[in-house]
């Protein structure tokens, strides 16, 4: 299995537009990163309506996406999230998945993530979609993800206690050739080290591939800030991982100079700070990455909540003089635009 290095699409709440994914798609591999996965929580037809058709559109789009992805050498792949699947399902799911095939996906997710997961018969329910989607898929690689992910206990509170015997069950059962999605030892890990590594592979019994949940942003709490540093507290030998995938901020331009720093962050390289901060000069010019390096530590550390009104307004008065992306981005979160919004969960 090739191992995939790059970007998921995976939050809830505010989404990127067609174009920025196109554009991503143009920028991975300058960050020496091959594989991006669209699976953006705001798109029904892979959650709660995955047994739907996308509409001619969006569909036209993601044949755009599918065909970016080829011309710059980067794997494409589709997270489908099968929130309520079950054996009357697989008729639906069969064609699900052969039209996904015509998407000629490097990679596909196969998601259980965020659902209840109090139910004695939830893996082998889990088991049996995988199988059928193994059996008819055409992509290179299939990613599964299970529904604790995490040894973060905070998973039991919000879905339910793990059935007994789940990760066991799960690594003795799932098909050697499929990898797993982990996060490392918390949802949203503020280091990932080696023998976090070996801790998930003694679980899965295959090396894990992360999904590393920073700089993401969706939440209610992590909503109120914006995490503008490099990838740092990472130090792992990636000969060690099945893969690594970064799930970024709603606000896509200033997750740009972070993933641009996932290489050598991942490696524990100190470097990272300076690739992030050499392309958001490259990107903005020199002024404007200033601006960004000397207040990343208000807005990631401090937050909405934290600062002054004062605070708030010196940061508009000085982004106005800024004419790019990233300058509009951050004044749109200063002022609501990202604001959570709990219907974004359902």
């Amino acid at each position: 299995m090739r191992q995939l290095f790059g970007v998921i699409e995976g939050f809830y709440g505010r989404q990127w537009q067609w174009q920025q994914r196109s554009e991503l798609l143009r920028l991975l591999p300058t960050f020496a990163l091959n594989a991006y996965l669209y699976a953006p929580k705001g798109d029904p037809f892979l959650r709660n309506r995955w047994r739907e058709n996308w509409p001619s559109e969006m569909w036209r789009q993601l044949q755009q996406l599918s065909s970016d992805a080829c011309l710059h050498g980067v794997s494409f792949g589709v997270g489908l999230s099968l929130i309520d699947y079950s054996e009357e399902d697989e008729a639906v799911l069969v064609q699900k998945i052969q039209r996904l095939n015509e998407l000629a996906l490097g990679h596909l997710g196969i998601f259980f993530d965020d659902m209840r997961g109090d139910d004695p018969q939830l893996l082998q329910r889990q088991l049996q979609a995988v199988a059928l989607i193994r059996r008819y898929s055409e992509a290179d690689s299939l990613y599964f993800c299970p529904t604790y992910y995490t040894f973060d206990p905070v998973l039991d509170d919000v879905f339910g206690k793990r059935p007994e015997g789940y990760w066991p069950q799960l690594a003795s059962q799932l098909h050697s050739d499929v990898a797993c999605f982990w996060t490392g030892p918390k949802v949203c890990s503020p280091s990932l080290y080696a023998s976090d590594i070996d801790a998930a592979k003694r679980v899965l019994h295959r090396p894990p591939t992360i999904w590393d949940n920073y700089p993401v942003n969706d939440g209610r709490l992590t909503s109120r800030f914006l995490h503008l540093r490099p990838l740092t507290e990472r130090s792992i030998d990636s000969r060690h991982l099945g893969g690594y995938f970064m799930n970024p901020m709603n606000q896509f331009e200033l997750s740009l100079p972070v993933i641009a720093s996932l290489r050598l962050g991942l490696a524990g390289n100190e470097a990272a700070s300076d690739a992030s901060y050499q392309f958001a000069v490259q990107r903005w010019g020199e002024s404007f990455a200033e601006f960004w390096q000397s207040n990343t530590a208000l807005v990631q550390d401090v937050g909405l909540d934290g600062m002054s009104s004062q605070q708030r307004n010196e940061q508009l008065a000085s982004l106005k003089k800024f004419d790019n992306l990233a300058a509009q981005e951050w004044s749109d979160w200063l002022t609501g635009g990202y604001n959570f919004d709990p219907a974004c969960l359902t």
